[in-house]
């Protein structure tokens, strides 16, 4: 017998091709999947289960194209002569105090947290990016039993790189190999895809060697790019090319190429992401904590390519995301008209699914794909209408309108609880790893 699911009277915002808003709609779902998406009353169709959606706002399930879980550990880290410059954070704090010191209880305790945290604010998929080499073996499927017990979509990767020596450059691509092998042939939720850092941790060898594993098992890459100048400058040193040419160079650019942040991404750069269709992950959040700057996401859309967001592990709540790249751009460029609020929107859910190579099965509410939305209460204090519901969601939306969460048919969110973890528990266990975890680094830092 198959497993069924009428949600009924919702105010449906599809995100399909034709950006359908149903005021009174209904979303009929089979075995996980969107079986029918109309407006008005339910037909032919027998449901062993529904909900009735009156007063709710049903849409896609947001998209997280970049995280980092274990990030939390450090929300508040107290730090005397903290780090003045993108190089300095990574080489006298982040690296050193963060990344090398964490080992497997700490990516639990995290992973825990975060995954609790992104399923009560409606982040239903994300791709993250785990940095600890002093974690090896097994730091993915620690992260993997987690997730797999929230209920959650995700791809998930270990950053390979030459930064920690060659033993630990190797054992960072087997690490994801050997999570590829295991997890990618069940077909589930989780997925792993291969991931280096920068030109300024990896030679061009190492990163044709990830890339030659990634095509034998079929996997993209993730990588970060240009996040700020230091990049391009090391690349314009060492290559006497910027970044992306590099890549370019040695064959690295590729449609299942993610790269996330491209803070500084230049106008030939652009091009070539565009001419091989590279897609992207935008972060406006943690860009500017780290003063990175601002990325160009304005003429990467002019341009045609593909953009997700991202939370970087800076914060949880992917509303927060969508309306820092409604607004930021805005105000770089003195201009009120870029990145309307549906474009805003359209980044965290459609385009964000495309980004992760993902645009067939998840990101908006149509025939055939997975069942993966949210139900919102329609609670802003003034009306929510076909005209104006994505400035509503994105202008004034947050992760406390998120009643129900349902991935692949299945609810691990309602009446605003998360039923698959305990959020308490996580809470607590995050915040006593975290002090042990303080406890023990350096607080004064290098001062250049």
């Amino acid at each position: 017998m198959s497993d069924t699911l009428l949600v009924k009277n919702a105010f449906v915002v599809t995100m399909d091709s034709q950006r359908r808003i149903l005021d009174r709609g209904y979303i009929a779902i089979r075995d996980g999947k969107i079986e029918n998406v109309q407006q008005g009353k339910p037909t032919g169709f027998n449901s062993g289960r529904v909900i009735d959606a009156a007063g709710k706002i049903a849409i896609p399930g947001l998209i997280c194209a970049h995280n980092h879980m274990y990030g939390v550990l450090s929300h508040g880290m107290p730090v005397r002569n903290p780090p003045t410059t993108f190089r300095g954070f990574l080489k006298d704090f982040w690296w050193p105090q963060v990344e090398d010191r964490l080992g497997q209880r700490e990516i639990s305790a995290a992973t825990e947290f975060a995954c609790a945290q992104m399923a009560k604010s409606g982040t239903t998929t994300f791709a993250d990016i785990l940095e600890a080499p002093n974690s090896m073996p097994g730091a993915l499927n620690t992260e993997a039993s987690i997730v797999q017990k929230s209920g959650l979509r995700a791809i998930l990767s270990f950053e390979a790189s030459e930064r920690a020596g060659a033993k630990r450059a190797e054992e960072s691509l087997g690490e994801n190999l050997r999570f590829i092998q295991k997890w990618n042939r069940k077909k589930g939720l989780l997925r792993g895809m291969m991931c280096t850092h920068t030109l300024f941790t990896c030679s061009t060898e190492f990163l044709q060697k990830a890339k030659e594993l990634a095509a034998e098992h079929h996997v993209g890459i993730h990588i970060h790019l240009e996040e700020a100048r230091d990049e391009i400058d090391y690349a314009m040193r060492a290559y006497d090319k910027l970044p992306v040419e590099v890549y370019e160079e040695i064959g690295f650019l590729a449609p299942d190429l993610l790269a996330s942040q491209c803070v500084q991404t230049r106008p030939e750069e652009i091009k070539l992401l565009k001419k091989y269709d590279v897609k992207l992950a935008h972060m406006p959040l943690s860009n500017c904590e780290v003063g990175g700057g601002v990325a160009p996401l304005n003429e990467f859309l002019d341009s045609g390519l593909t953009v997700g967001l991202g939370t970087d592990g800076y914060v949880t709540d992917m509303f927060e995301v969508m309306r820092a790249a409604f607004l930021i751009h805005k105000g770089h460029r003195q201009d009120a008209t870029l990145i309307p609020a549906h474009v805003a929107f359209e980044l965290a859910t459609i385009s964000g699914a495309k980004a992760l190579g993902m645009g067939d099965d998840i990101g908006s509410l149509e025939e055939g794909k997975q069942a993966d939305m949210l139900l919102l209460d329609r609670t802003f204090p003034t009306p929510v209408t076909t005209e104006n519901v994505f400035a509503q969601l994105v202008t004034f939306g947050s992760g406390n309108l998120v009643d129900a969460v349902i991935v692949s048919g299945r609810t691990i969110v309602a009446n605003h609880k998360v039923r698959t973890l305990n959020e308490q528990d996580a809470r607590e266990k995050c915040s006593r790893v975290a002090a042990r975890f303080w406890e023990k680094f350096d607080r004064v830092l290098p001062s250049h």
